[in-house]
C-alpha cells in the first residue's frame, strides 16, 4: 500500500474495525496497529513534504548569510561546529545536513566539520 490513497484505506479500515462485531480483545489490537500505521503514514508524508522543501533551490540571500557567517571560522571542536550549523539551520529553516552539504559545497567546511577541519590542520602542518 506504497501510494498516495494510504491515509484514505487506513482510515476506512479504522472506521471498520471500529464499527464491526469483532471481539472486543482483537478489536483493541487492530485499532492501536491501524492507528500507528495512520500516525506513520502522516510522518511519513511530513518528513517528505519536508526534504522536498529543503532540497529547494537556495536564494542568494540565504547564501550570503551562509558565507557571512561562516567566513574566516574555523572549527576548533565538534561541538563549536554543531553549533554553526544549527545556528545557520534554524536561521535559514532548512534541514542541517542540507546546511553543511552546501557550505562544504561553498568550500567553507572547515566552520561546520571538526574533522575536515583538523586533517586540513595536519596537511598544513606536513
Amino acid at each position: 500500500m506504497q501510494n498516495s490513497r494510504q491515509p484514505a484505506a487506513l482510515y476506512a479500515a479504522l472506521r471498520f474495525v471500529v464499527t464491526s462485531s469483532i471481539p472486543s480483545v482483537h478489536k483493541a489490537t487492530l485499532i492501536d496497529v491501524l492507528l500507528q500505521a495512520v500516525r506513520d503514514a502522516e510522518a511519513n508524508e511530513s518528513h517528505r513534504q519536508t526534504d522536498a522543501a529543503n532540497h529547494t533551490q537556495w536564494q542568494e540571500h540565504e547564501i550570503e548569510l551562509l558565507e557571512s557567517f561562516l567566513k574566516n571560522r574555523i572549527a576548533a571542536n565538534w561541538q563549536e561546529a554543531d553549533q554553526a550549523v544549527m545556528h545557520l539551520a534554524m536561521q535559514l529553516d532548512r534541514d542541517p545536513r542540507v546546511v553543511r552539504d552546501k557550505a562544504k559545497e561553498l568550500g567553507l567546511g572547515r566552520a561546520v566539520d571538526y574533522w575536515l577541519s583538523k586533517s586540513l590542520e595536519q596537511v598544513r602542518a606536513d
